[in-house]
């Protein structure tokens, strides 16, 4: 039987719980598909600098996972302190369709964030800390969002290529803007699920996620997901 230290049971009971604003919300089931790529830069001597690079593209599925809801592509550069913490940055461009949005629109997006890894015996902690400077094409303000992440997993013991993953990510709006930003929470994102690891380099991961998003003026959204990644991460 796996040993939970109390700060991973506490952490985990929080990930588990769903944030919600109260009231009324519409519910939907979702697909999200994601792809990434990271992996350090050459230093110009045929071996690996602390500069980074990264990319993803995460892609969405709403009503009833039958409509294409939703495509972003995201890269940036980084470089790690040491063993632990990293610091990144980059830009994205963002679609988004119906279900999501009554009316299609693209949002480039700025952003700068800190990354913290670590152990505790066999889990695996990372923490992210994410902001982002939006620029969608409804609205002409910029708006600030800030996104904190954190994220455990632990192999199983009978069986260590498979894993459980739990992870939770708020979102909070720092501004108003003209294109319905309101300041406070803005989204909530809570997984649970299975990771494989196929390789060293690559790993896949599937599970539930809960999405609450929250939108002024509307009633909320609750997004009951079906989650998969495939992460490439060179050494």
């Amino acid at each position: 039987m796996i040993a939970f230290p109390p700060r991973i049971r506490l952490l985990a009971c929080l990930a588990l719980t769903p944030i919600s604003a109260g009231g009324a919300t519409i519910h939907d089931h979702n697909t999200w598909v994601n792809f990434s790529l990271t992996g350090p830069l050459l230093d110009g001597q045929g071996g690996a600098s602390r500069w980074r690079f990264t990319f993803d593209s995460p892609n969405r599925f709403g009503d009833n996972s039958r409509q294409y809801a939703q495509g972003a592509w995201r890269a940036g550069l980084g470089y790690a302190l040491n063993s632990h913490w990293s610091i990144w940055a980059g830009g994205s461009y963002t679609r988004t369709d119906t279900p999501y949005s009554s009316v299609p629109y693209g949002e480039p997006r700025g952003f700068q964030q800190v990354l913290w890894t670590d152990r505790s015996g066999d889990f695996i902690l990372q923490y992210r800390l994410r902001l982002e400077e939006r620029f969608p094409d409804t609205g002409n303000d910029l708006g600030l969002r800030l996104r904190q992440q954190f994220r455990v997993s632990h192999p199983l013991p009978a069986f260590k290529p498979l894993s459980w993953v739990l992870w939770e990510e708020l979102f909070l709006n720092l501004n108003e803007t003209d294109y319905g930003a309101r300041r406070g929470l803005d989204q909530n994102r809570a997984f649970v699920g299975l990771g494989w690891t196929w390789s060293e380099i690559v790993r896949s991961e599937a599970g539930y996620l809960h999405h609450f998003n929250r939108r002024p003026g509307r009633v909320d959204g609750v997004n009951h997901t079906l989650a998969v990644s495939l992460a490439i991460t060179f050494k």
